[in-house]
């Protein structure tokens, strides 16, 4: 039982100090402030003081793996998030974030394994939007354009669809030349965030590959991003 006053967070709660590095992560991630770098250290702390506490927490190594996606370090992320899923073998958004840092190294048979189980876990998981998005930038990697640009489009309407997901869908549907349909995606992107622009998009998804980046950004810079 957590002890102390009401309203207190127990210094000692493990799943508290894992909480404060999730929101940290979102608002570096989302660059939400003018401080991501702060933020990014914020919650690296928090998830290595909850590991300190709760080493056995899935949430806990969830935490910390995400956190390495802050400083562009996706080994060492998916060491910490290969925990989370043998802690937890049911744990979607571990696979789902499996999925992602596979993504980013360019392992398609490794995101595409991992977005299936965290489907198959938790088909209305909160982070849908995210498992959805992961698949659209796999393919396109793959150069599966129009795939890329449905799944996008799957992604960005989903409830909890953030300003990066609709950045992830305008660059989709462009690179499958439905321009319409990009110049749709970049008015609600000006409409989540009107000072969105493709430095945003490139410090969340780090890719190592070379050859969709220069294109992604092409079509951003296109739409005025």
């Amino acid at each position: 039982m957590v002890s102390g006053k009401p309203g207190a967070v127990h210094p000692l709660f493990a799943r508290a100090h894992a909480g404060l590095s999730f929101t940290s992560f979102l608002k570096s991630f989302l660059r939400q402030g003018p401080g991501p770098e702060t933020a990014a250290r914020e919650a690296r702390r928090h998830a290595e003081r909850s590991l300190e506490l709760d080493p056995l927490d899935p949430f806990a190594n969830f935490t910390m793996g995400r956190s390495f996606w802050l400083t562009n370090e996706p080994d060492a992320a998916a060491d910490w998030l290969a925990r989370a899923t043998t802690l937890n073998p049911n744990y979607a958004q571990g696979f789902y974030a499996s999925a992602f840092t596979s993504m980013l190294t360019g392992n398609a048979p490794a995101t595409y394994e991992a977005l299936d189980v965290s489907l198959h876990l938790s088909p209305l998981d909160p982070l849908l939007y995210g498992i959805h998005g992961v698949r659209a930038l796999m393919l396109i990697q793959q150069e599966g354009y129009q795939a890329a640009a449905q799944w996008a489009d799957r992604a960005a309407t989903t409830p909890g669809a953030h300003c990066l997901i609709a950045m992830i869908a305008l660059a989709a549907n462009g690179l499958a030349g439905r321009d319409d349909q990009a110049a749709h995606w970049r008015r609600v992107v000006r409409r989540l965030r009107p000072d969105a622009t493709a430095k945003d998009y490139f410090a969340a998804f780090t890719t190592r590959d070379n050859a969709s980046r220069p294109l992604i950004a092409a079509e951003l810079l296109r739409h005025g991003l």
